[in-house]
């Protein structure tokens, strides 16, 4: 059975579309008035680039999480880190956050699937927010050869709660 099976189905033009569609025409609006039709075709070329790179990794990432959706035993991620998880929910999440070494366009859709599964918004939150503070990937390949071990560990270390007190609060906000 379809885990979609008694969810509302999303439209494809849903108001995110919308308002991005006008977001695109404003910026489009505006580049024409400052640069004319050169401006205008530089844009979408650009942007038909960026689609050119991005669009196989993006269908990926999504195919591979409806697989790992229809996969994920949803009894142990409701007892892991659904609603009645609490804590251990929470910080379960923040550390599956931390060790994820991607990209938003697997940890985007990585989030879909835990909610999908079964875990509580609070863990996601504290997942996502552990995967943007906290990724030991971008601390170890980035930050410490950029910045220098002292300055990176002091932010690492100044942010470590983050993700449990924003887990924590999405958890007292949903109720």
């Amino acid at each position: 059975m379809s885990s979609l099976a008694g969810r509302k189905e999303r439209r494809l033009f849903d108001s995110t579309l919308i308002l991005m569609a006008c977001l695109l025409l404003v910026l489009a609006g505006f580049a024409y008035l400052r640069g004319g039709t050169e401006l205008l075709g530089l844009g979408f070329s650009q942007g038909w680039a960026l689609l050119a790179r991005f669009a196989p990794i993006i269908v990926v990432s999504l195919l591979a999480a409806g697989f790992a959706d229809q996969l994920l035993p949803r009894d142990a991620m409701s007892a892991w880190m659904g609603e009645e998880s609490g804590l251990r929910g929470i910080l379960l999440g923040t550390a599956a956050g931390i060790l994820t070494p991607s990209g938003p366009f697997i940890a985007m859709p990585l989030a879909v699937v835990l909610l999908r599964g079964g875990a509580a918004t609070g863990a996601v939150v504290a997942f996502l927010s552990g995967w943007a503070l906290l990724a030991l990937h971008r601390l170890v390949a980035w930050e410490v050869p950029i910045l220098g071990w002292r300055f990176a560990l002091l932010r690492y270390a100044v942010c470590l709660a983050l993700p449990v007190l924003a887990g924590l609060l999405a958890r007292v906000l949903v109720r």
